[in-house]
């Protein structure tokens, strides 16, 4: 018999008894967090830890323990694969042993569960609702799984916005079939996508399909983005009717603006005919400031940069030999629940892009954040940063600290880490008496739009090797000074084994501050007074960003004030040093943290 490959599934159990907080209505005791070498395949632990990651895995019926294994088995793989005709796994000296395809069955299912139970951990990690984040969990449970259609006729090609403009105006597309939703852009997106188009910026491909018993070009996917074009250009069907209607076609495409006034037409009439809309306003240093607030017959011969080159406007959406072309798929006399097939498998393959992810890629051109994901370990190579690896700074230890706190390289986690816990001491989140209380990811993109923008310091390298310096340093510190943290502030199950998030930024911030002021001796001196402190600062259950602020506000403070340091001394070196301090926020925010336990005691 050939030897079975367990694939992943150690790996994929390990990463499920990570996420303690399971959706709502989920019957089942949260898992204990355990390692990919604590899984065996020779004895029947694999099936004990299946049995405690249980709920994630959503199951109709309940894994028992208590059970003998192999009917535990038995129920396991009939929810997996009902009615199978295949072996799934078989049973030798009491030890339930996977068949290769009970192996991919489990595979398969805890691929799809880690998946979505990261997707509803980043949720709650972002300031999400628990409620609406286990809806999202439900739903995507609900969806069928998929299988590949017996037959596809397909093929790829680009075209310019002209030819869907001759389509539409020749009758020859279906904009609205049966099984595609309602046109619901507002004018704010319609707008963007007109603004993508202006800049030169590629958009997604626009499925397209041939039916039988029809001439018409059925849009499968992007009639949210075909519909904004159209009515955008004063093309769309609807609005040509309309204009007919009124016995006024050559005013409503020489000069909307008139026909609209002329006609008195409403916000409402303008949405119910699907007729033209304005572009968006932009300020006096944007490129397309001379386009702001205008319809397309107004801006037709005004010119825009696309590839470096100056086209007038009209080019882009009138020409055959537009620079601006759409990417298209065509399906070909194929059943429309086999394009659709396509579409699901398409959009369930691979693992959607979190903010870290998305953060990394449209921010990576600033040298902050090469140097974090050098400095967490997320990208470890030199070339990242190297003026600090010049400059004598070595991560190779911070790497290790973080890695012990439980924060592994998993898209871009450590990253995300020591942005928030820089962001928090650097970017105010408004002005004194006006403070608010954004959500992770909207803070941190905010502090990355201030260093592109005006934080000039913060570009240099002078001052990102002091930060490099400063940060290692306070990573190790932090290790240091393990003593100092309880276990109650590590985290919310007591064990302090592995750091969550709140506790970690607030120390780690907390550490860098010391570092700054040269006060590190203080802090290993006095470890058991913040250890007495950090025992009263347990993490929240609330995920909302309010109570996350509180939580991280107060215990970063009361930290530092325990050591005897204050506010003062805290914004006088940051901006010293980084030109730019949020301590005043802090002790702001920190307020919410008393107002909330006042609220708890009255509950």
């Amino acid at each position: 018999m050939d030897e079975i490959d367990y694939g992943e599934i150690a790996r994929f159990l390990s990463s499920l008894s990570a996420r303690s907080k399971l959706p709502d209505h989920v019957q089942a005791q949260a898992p204990t967090e355990f390692t990919a070498d604590e899984v065996g395949f020779d004895d029947n632990s694999w099936l004990a830890r299946v049995a405690q990651v249980q709920g994630w895995l959503r199951l109709d019926e309940p894994l028992d323990v208590d059970k003998p294994e192999p009917d535990a088995a038995a129920k396991l793989f009939n929810q997996l694969v009902p009615d199978a005709d295949e072996i799934l796994f078989e049973v030798s000296g009491g030890v339930v042993c996977m068949t290769a395809l009970g192996v991919e069955a489990l595979e398969a299912r805890l691929a799809r569960a880690d998946e979505r139970s990261a997707r509803f951990t980043e949720t709650l990690e972002e300031g999400g609702g628990r409620g609406a984040a286990s809806a999202d969990w439900e739903a995507e449970w609900e969806e069928p799984e998929t299988r590949e259609p017996p037959n596809i006729k397909a093929t790829v090609d680009t075209l310019p916005i002209v030819e869907f403009v001759g389509h539409a105006r020749e009758d020859e597309l279906d904009l609205n079939p049966p099984y595609q939703r309602e046109y619901i852009w507002s004018n704010p997106d319609s707008q963007k996508l007109i603004e993508s188009i202006l800049r030169g910026i590629p958009l997604p491909s626009i499925i397209l399909a041939t039916v039988a018993d029809s001439d018409k070009l059925q849009i499968v996917d992007g009639k949210q983005r075909l519909t904004s074009i159209l009515r955008f250009v004063g093309a769309h069907p609807a609005a040509m009717a309309f204009a007919k209607e009124k016995d006024d076609v050559d005013l409503f495409q020489k000069n909307f603006r008139q026909f609209a006034k002329k006609h008195a037409l409403t916000p409402d009439d303008v949405r119910k005919h699907y007729l033209p809309f304005k572009t968006k306003t932009y300020d006096k240093t944007d490129p397309l400031r001379l386009l702001s607030g205008k319809f397309y017959d107004e801006i037709k011969e005004i010119p825009t940069a696309i590839g470096g080159k100056q086209v007038a406007v009209r080019k882009l959406f009138d020409s055959s030999s537009s620079p601006y072309r759409i990417p298209i798929l065509r399906y070909e006399d194929t059943a429309v629940r086999d394009i659709h097939q396509v579409f699901r498998i398409y959009n369930q393959q691979g693992v959607k892009l979190n903010a870290e992810e998305i953060r990394n890629a449209v921010y990576n051109h600033l040298k902050i954040v090469q140097l974090m994901l050098y400095i967490g370990g997320d990208r470890a190579e030199p070339s990242m940063a190297e003026y600090a690896v010049d400059a004598g700074v070595d991560p190779s230890f911070a790497y290790t600290v973080i890695q012990d706190m439980g924060f592994s390289i998993a898209r871009f986690r450590r990253t995300k880490v020591l942005l928030w816990m820089v962001a928090t001491l650097l970017h105010p989140t408004g002005t004194p008496g006006s403070y608010r209380t954004p959500s992770t990811a909207s803070h941190i993109d905010s502090f990355l739009d201030a260093i592109d923008k005006r934080l000039a310091r913060l570009r240099t390298t002078q001052v990102l090797t002091g930060l490099a310096r400063d940060l290692v340093a306070a990573i190790e510190l932090h290790a240091e000074a393990d003593s100092a943290w309880h276990p109650r502030f590590r985290s919310k199950r007591d064990t302090g084994t592995k750091w969550e998030e709140l506790g970690a930024v607030a120390s780690l911030a907390a550490c860098f501050v010391i570092v700054v002021l040269g006060r590190s001796a203080d802090l290993l001196a006095n470890a058991d007074k913040v250890r007495e402190v950090t025992k009263g600062k347990k993490g929240p259950d609330s995920t909302q960003n309010r109570t996350q602020w509180a939580q991280i506000s107060d215990s970063l403070l009361s930290i530092l004030e325990t050591l005897g340091i204050s506010h003062d001394e805290v914004r006088t070196a940051l901006v010293e040093r980084f030109g730019t301090s949020a301590v005043d926020g802090l002790a702001e925010l920190r307020l919410l943290a008393a107002e909330l336990r006042l609220m708890d005691a009255d509950a």
